[in-house]
C-alpha cells in the first residue's frame, strides 16, 4: 500500500513539472510570436525598466483614495493580501497615486526593499509581461528564459508588494492574449505573500482575480482647491486667467500640471488666449509621452484593443463629442434610429470600459478635454454629422404642444442650442430653415425660463452678413424684443420692436400680419408700463390689420389684450365682452393656448366680482387647456388663480396644496414674479391659520422674488403681509418699521386705497405700543 502511494506521489510530481514547463513554453512562444506583430499606437518613447519611483512631491486631492488603499493593504495582510485596481481615464493621476502608495511610510516600513514597480505601457502579451516581471525581481539573465518557477520562487521568498502600472497595455488585447494575461495575473494574485496593485485606463478590472472589497471607485477629476494648490506649487502666478484655465480643463490633474509648467514661461492670460484658439493642442511639453502630452494620452485610450475591435465605438465617440450635454439614457434608441449603422449599446459599453465616456445624471457624456480633442481630430463621419444636423434642426422647429415633443425638447435643449450655434458659424445652406428653427427654439427656450439673447443676437448678425430677406430680419428683431420684454428690459424691448417696425414701414411688409405682430408686441410693452391709452391704440391698429387679412388667431390675441386693459381700468363690462370675443375667436382657430389664456382672464374678472364658483370653473378650464399644450408658465398661473379662489372660500388646505403646485411650475419656468405670487398666497394662508413662522418665511420669500422681478406694487403687499405677521407676534417695533416701508411704496405709486389701509395698521400698532409702555 505504501509503495502505491509513493508511486502516485511520484507520478503527480512529474505531471506538475510537465504542466509548469508547458505553461512557461506557451507563454514564451506567444510572446515571441506577438513581438513580430506591429501594433498601431502613437509613436512614443519606450520606458526603461527603472528602480522604484520616487515619492511624489506634488500630491493634492487624492488623500481619501490614498487612505482607503493603505487601509485595504493592512486590514488583512496576513490572511488575505490586498488585490487593488486603480482605474480611471488617462491623465487622472493613477500612476502618481500608486507611487504615493509604494512610498508611504507604512508601506516602506512593512515591505522594505520588497516593493516592485513594473511599467507595462510597452508590454502587449503575457510573455513580455513574464520577462518584465523576471527583470524587476532580479531573476532574469540575458540569454536565458523567463521561467515562472524562478518568478514564483522570488515572490514567495518574502512578503512583497507588486505594482503593475498601465496594465491595460498587455490586458486590452484580443481574446487569446487577454486570457493568458489574466491567467498569469491570477497565478500571481493567488500567492498569499504578494500584495498586488495595478493601474489601468478604463472602468473594467481583469477577470480571474478576486479583487479586495471595498472596491476603489475609478478616479474622478480633482476639486477646485486641489487644482489650485497643484498650480501654485508649480508656478507662482495663479490669477483669474489660471482660474478660467482650470475650469476649462475641468480640473484634470495632467492638464493642470502641463498648464502650470507652461505658465512658467507664458503668462496665464496668454495661455488663456491660446486655449481659446487651440484648446487641447496647447497641453503638451515637448515629446509625445503620456505624461507630457494630453492629446497623446487621449490617443492611447482611443487606440486601445477594445476600441479597435468595435468600429461603432469610435464613430459614437465622434457623435458624443458634438453633444456638450451628452446623450440621455432615454434617447439611446432614438439616436440608434437617427444614426442607422452604429451599434449603440455595444459602442457605449466599450467607451465606458475605456473611460472615454461616463454616465453623469442619466447622460452618457465625454469629458470636455476628450470632446475638444475629438472635435479637433474630426472623428465624426460626414454622414453622421448630416444626420445630427437634420435631427436638431427638425427638433428646434417643433412646437412643444405634444407631450412627446415637449419631453424630447427638454432632454435635448442644451445640445440643440449648441448645434444651432455651430450651424450659425458654418456655411449652412438653408438660411430660412435655420433662422426659423432658431426663432421657434427661442420661443421654447423662453417658455422654460431661459431668457438669454445670445443666440438671437448672433442670428441677427448672421442674417445681415448673409444678406437674408427683410422678413427674416424683422422676425429676428421681434424675437429679440420679446426676450427683452419677458426679462423685464422694457427699454431694450421697445428699441428692438421699433427697429423691426421701421423695417416693416419702409418695405412691402407694411400693414401685413408680420407688421401687426410687431404692433401687438409693442402694445404689451406700453401695457406693462401702465400707458394704457398708447397700448389700446396699438392693439386696435394691429386688430384692424389682422381683420383685413382674416387672421383669426391675431384677432383673438388683440381682443384678449384689450380685455386685460379694460380689466386693469376697472371697466368690467367692456373687459368681459372683449375676453368672451377673444374666446370665440380662439375656439374658431383651434388655439388651445389662446382659449386657456382667455379663460384665465375671465376667471380673474369673476373673482374680482366675488363670483368665486364661476371663477373656479374658468381657472379649471384654463388649466386643462394649458396642459394640452404643455404651457408651463400658464399652468403655474392657473394653479395660482385656483389657490386664490380656495383661499377666498377659506379652503385653506386646498389653497396651500394648490399654491405649492403653482410654485413647482413657476420654478420650472424660472418665473420670479410667479414664485413671488405663490409665496404671497402661502403667506396669507399661514397667517389665516395661525402658522406665524411659516407665514413670515413665505412673505419674506415673496418680497425677495418681487425685488428680483422689480415689481414695487407687489413688494408693498409682501411688506404689508410681513407687518401683519409681526403684529400678531406682538413685535410692534419691527412691525412699525416694515409697515412704514410698505406705506412709502404705496404713496410713491399713488395707491391711496392701500396707503389708507396701511395707515390703519400703523395706528393700531402705535396704540398697542402705547399700552405696552404704560404697563
Amino acid at each position: 500500500m505504501l509503495r502505491r502511494v509513493k508511486q502516485y506521489d511520484g507520478k503527480l510530481s512529474n505531471v506538475l513539472q510537465v504542466f509548469q514547463a508547458k505553461l512557461s513554453l506557451t507563454i514564451l512562444t506567444q510572446f515571441i510570436q506577438e513581438r513580430k506583430v506591429a501594433l498601431t499606437v502613437l509613436p512614443g518613447p519606450t520606458p526603461e525598466i527603472t528602480s522604484l519611483p520616487s515619492k511624489p512631491q506634488i500630491f493634492f486631492g487624492r488623500d481619501a483614495e490614498l487612505a482607503q488603499i493603505i487601509h485595504t493593504i493592512f486590514t488583512s495582510i496576513v490572511s488575505h493580501p490586498a488585490r487593488i485596481a486603480i482605474l480611471g481615464p488617462g491623465g487622472h493621476g493613477k500612476t502618481t497615486l500608486a507611487n504615493a502608495v509604494l512610498t508611504h511610510d507604512r508601506v516602506q516600513e512593512h515591505f522594505g526593499h520588497a516593493r516592485y514597480f513594473i511599467p507595462c505601457e510597452s508590454i502587449f502579451s503575457s510573455g513580455a509581461l513574464l520577462v518584465e516581471l523576471a527583470k524587476s525581481l532580479g531573476v532574469f539573465k540575458s540569454g536565458s528564459d523567463a521561467s515562472w518557477s524562478h518568478i514564483h520562487a522570488a515572490l514567495i521568498a518574502k512578503e512583497c508588494i507588486l505594482c503593475l502600472d498601465n496594465f491595460e497595455s498587455p490586458w486590452d488585447q484580443d481574446g487569446d492574449t487577454k486570457h493568458t494575461v489574466e491567467q498569469l495575473l491570477s497565478r500571481i494574485t493567488e500567492l498569499h505573500s504578494v500584495t498586488v496593485m495595478l493601474t489601468m485606463r478604463g472602468t473594467e478590472r481583469p477577470a480571474r482575480t478576486q479583487w479586495t472589497q471595498p472596491i476603489l471607485p475609478p478616479l474622478q477629476t480633482l476639486g477646485h482647491d486641489a487644482g489650485k494648490e497643484i498650480w501654485q506649487k508649480i508656478s507662482d502666478n495663479y490669477d483669474e486667467f489660471a482660474e478660467e484655465l482650470l475650469k476649462a480643463v475641468d480640473y484634470v490633474p495632467l492638464a493642470i500640471d502641463l498648464l502650470a509648467h507652461l505658465s512658467q514661461v507664458t503668462p496665464p492670460s496668454l495661455l488663456w488666449k491660446e486655449w481659446c484658439k487651440k484648446q487641447t493642442g496647447i497641453l503638451q511639453r515637448g515629446q509625445a509621452h503620456k505624461l507630457l502630452n494630453i492629446e497623446y494620452s487621449i490617443q492611447l485610450s482611443i487606440n486601445s484593443g477594445r476600441m479597435r475591435a468595435n468600429p461603432s465605438a469610435i464613430n459614437l465617440l465622434g457623435v458624443l463629442s458634438m453633444l456638450p450635454d451628452g446623450m440621455h439614457t432615454k434617447q439611446v434608441d432614438k439616436f440608434e434610429e437617427i444614426l442607422g449603422d452604429i451599434e449603440m449599446h455595444s459602442g457605449l459599453h466599450v467607451l465606458q470600459q475605456c473611460s472615454l465616456i461616463a454616465i453623469t445624471g442619466e447622460r452618457y457624456q465625454t469629458h470636455p478635454i476628450v470632446r475638444h480633442f475629438c472635435n479637433k481630430q474630426g472623428f465624426m463621419s460626414p454622414k453622421h454629422e448630416a444626420s445630427l444636423k437634420e435631427f436638431y434642426i427638425t427638433l428646434a422647429s417643433s412646437r412643444p404642444q405634444r407631450a412627446q415633443n415637449y419631453a424630447e425638447m427638454v432632454l435635448e435643449v442644451n445640445n440643440t442650442k449648441a448645434m444651432l450655434f455651430s450651424l450659425l458659424e458654418s456655411n449652412y445652406e438653408d438660411l430660412p430653415g435655420l433662422v426659423n428653427a432658431i426663432i421657434a427654439f427661442s420661443e421654447f427656450h423662453q417658455s422654460i425660463g431661459d431668457l438669454s439673447d445670445k443666440l438671437t443676437s448672433q442670428t441677427v448678425q448672421f442674417v445681415q452678413q448673409k444678406h437674408g430677406s427683410r422678413s427674416l430680419l424683422v422676425q429676428c428683431l421681434q424675437r429679440w424684443g420679446k426676450l427683452y420684454y419677458f426679462s423685464g428690459n422694457m427699454e431694450g424691448a421697445k428699441h428692438k420692436l421699433q427697429e423691426a417696425e421701421m423695417l416693416c414701414l419702409s418695405s412691402s411688409y407694411k400693414s401685413t400680419p408680420l407688421h401687426a405682430d410687431i404692433l401687438h408686441d409693442l402694445g404689451d410693452i406700453y401695457r406693462g408700463e401702465s400707458a394704457f391709452d398708447e397700448a389700446e391704440a396699438l392693439y386696435q391698429k394691429a386688430l384692424n390689420i389682422y381683420k383685413s387679412h382674416k387672421k383669426v388667431i391675431g384677432e383673438g390675441k388683440c381682443h384678449h389684450k384689450l380685455g386685460e386693459i379694460y380689466r386693469m381700468l376697472d371697466k368690467t363690462n367692456e373687459a368681459e365682452v372683449s375676453l368672451k370675443r377673444a374666446l370665440e375667436l380662439h375656439q374658431a382657430s383651434g388655439s388651445m393656448m389662446g382659449q386657456g389664456n382667455a379663460y384665465y382672464s375671465l376667471g380673474a374678472i369673476y373673482r374680482n366680482q366675488n363670483k368665486l364658483h364661476e371663477a373656479e370653473d374658468c381657472f379649471q378650464k384654463a388649466l386643462e387647456l394649458h396642459k394640452t399644450v404643455n404651457g408651463i408658465l400658464s399652468q403655474g398661473n392657473d394653479y395660482g388663480g385656483l389657490g386664490d379662489i380656495y383661499q377666498d372660500l377659506e379652503k385653506f388646505s386646498e389653497a396651500e396644496a394648490t399654491y405649492h403646485k403653482a410654485l413647482e411650475f413657476h420654478r420650472a419656468a424660472n418665473d420670479a414674479l410667479g414664485q413671488g405670487n405663490d409665496y404671497q398666497g402661502l403667506g396669507e394662508v399661514y397667517l389665516a391659520t395661525g402658522k406665524l413662522d411659516l407665514a413670515k418665511v413665505s412673505f419674506q420669500s415673496a418680497l425677495n422674488y418681487y425685488v428680483a422681478s422689480q415689481d414695487p406694487l407687489s413688494q408693498g403687499y409682501a411688506l404689508k403681509g410681513l407687518g401683519r405677521v409681526l403684529m400678531k407676534r406682538l413685535q410692534f417695533e419691527e412691525a412699525k418699521s416694515i409697515l412704514e416701508r410698505a406705506k412709502n411704496i404705496f404713496k410713491e405709486l399713488q395707491n391711496v386705497g392701500q396707503e389708507e389701509v396701511i395707515q390703519g395698521y400703523l395706528n393700531d400698532v402705535i396704540s398697542k405700543m402705547g399700552q405696552v409702555s404704560q404697563k
